[in-house]
């Protein structure tokens, strides 16, 4: 018998990085952890197939990243509009649950919400109750569910589906898809995710397939980890090239990378399910709410809630803006460290009011203390975002422009005009403390 013997060490990182042995021993050190996963993955799928039991009849997209999978679903949703009805179930939302669903790019009705649950979900989560209450459906569940009832009372011909974090261990995975997304791996979610971030590789390409075709626009010193991730699990990778990025730039100039990166994929995934696809900046007008977007003429909320996307969001900004100074509202989520995140807004600022967010939000005391320690200046604490803005707005001569960002909790919580939605967003979990 010949037994294995030690890796020994090479040149190239690449060459010793295994996927599946990693994953394989990831599972194993988190036995509990990835079997809990596993089976809220295979009672999803019995859902599914309680509901559809010919399967789903929307062709779905599933689409997982660091930054940039909203953008790129919007995109997708305007592009395939042009070849059927097209649908999209994605998160966080900025202001009403409703935003989660999209039918031809416009967030659904309360009433189509409130049918949905009421007459699919309900009578079927009863039964799980019934059987086991450790065994009902989730949040993302119920929602991944009303999705794709909504797709199908709409007859959507694709539905596009965004990944929260991670994905390898998502419910999405229950699902069947017709191609599989990955924007990029950036530096966020490190504590469930990993450091490092061929871990985060592991995570997010490992919603691959056998067979699916698996778009990318990841680049850089991951591009090699995720593409051998990719072919482990047997999907057929697809990565977007700068020929194609290229074209893209040259109709939208004046656009920021991150947006023309996004785009580009977006217009690559459509070309391979309609080859004869003409790009055409007009249809792509359409962007989601909280992604830099004018509250008023020298008001702007974007909901960059980590390093990578402050640093795009500050870059789009300086270009927009060139020279000036700005005022920040700033509120900040689980464990980042705020002199990591918000390091892009040291040169640019003139003054920065620290609030709270109201999800999994950290104190503003905290965040205060490591911006000072990091060489920020002029820094306040206002606890309450409503406030906040309100006394910002209030104060801002004709030259000023204010900025809210580092939380969509945050950036709801100052802007939302709804009390009721207002007051259960802050309110989220209550019921399980």
């Amino acid at each position: 018998m010949v037994y294995n013997q030690p890796v020994k060490p090479k040149g190239d990182p690449l060459e010793q990085f295994d996927p599946d042995y990693l994953v394989t021993l990831d599972e194993i050190y988190h036995s509990h952890w990835c079997a809990g996963r596993k089976l809220r993955i295979e009672l999803l799928r019995e859902a599914v197939a309680h509901f559809w039991p010919e399967g789903h009849p929307t062709a779905l997209i599933h689409v997982t990243g660091t930054n940039g999978k909203g953008s790129v679903i919007y995109y997708l949703e305007q592009g395939l509009r042009a070849y059927g009805d097209v649908g999209a179930w994605n998160g966080p939302h900025l202001f009403d649950y409703a935003e989660r669903f999209h039918i031809n790019c416009q967030p659904v009705s309360h009433p189509d919400i409130v049918r949905t649950y009421r007459e699919k979900i309900v009578p079927y989560q009863s039964g799980l109750a019934r059987r086991n209450l450790d065994h009902t459906l989730s949040f993302a569940e119920i929602g991944i569910l009303v999705s794709l009832h909504l797709f199908e009372r709409y007859q959507v011909k694709w539905g596009m589906m965004e990944v929260g974090a991670g994905g390898r261990y998502t419910p999405l995975m229950a699902l069947k898809v017709a191609a599989c997304v990955l924007t990029n791996i950036g530096d966020d979610h490190t504590k469930t995710l990993g450091t490092e971030k061929w871990q985060r590789v592991l995570e997010k390409a490992g919603i691959a397939r056998t067979g699916v075709p698996f778009f990318t626009a990841d680049r850089g010193t991951t591009a090699g980890y995720v593409a051998k991730t990719i072919r482990a699990q047997g999907g057929r990778i697809s990565p977007l090239s700068e020929k194609e990025e290229e074209a893209v730039a040259r109709r939208l100039p004046r656009a920021p990378l991150f947006k023309i990166r996004n785009l580009a994929l977006a217009v690559k995934i459509i070309r391979h399910f309609y080859p004869r696809f003409e790009f055409d900046p007009s249809l792509f007008r359409r962007e989601l709410p909280g992604r830099f977007s004018y509250v008023a003429p020298n008001i702007i909320a974007d909901v960059s809630h980590n390093s990578d996307k402050v640093k795009s969001f500050i870059q789009h900004l300086k270009s927009t803006h060139p020279g000036r100074k700005f005022k920040f509202i700033l509120g900040l989520t689980r464990k980042r460290k705020a002199d990591q995140v918000f390091k892009p807004l040291l040169d640019i600022s003139s003054r920065i009011v620290i609030t709270s967010a109201s999800y999994a939000g950290r104190d503003p005391e905290e965040v205060f203390r490591e911006l000072k320690q990091a060489g920020f200046k002029n820094l306040k604490i206002t606890p309450d975002p409503e406030q906040a803005f309100r006394e910002e707005r209030q104060n801002l001569s004709a030259d000023d422009i204010l900025v809210l960002t580092g939380s969509a909790y945050m950036i709801e919580q100052a802007l939302n005009k709804d009390p009721f939605v207002k007051h259960l967003n802050r309110t989220y979990g209550r019921r399980y403390q």
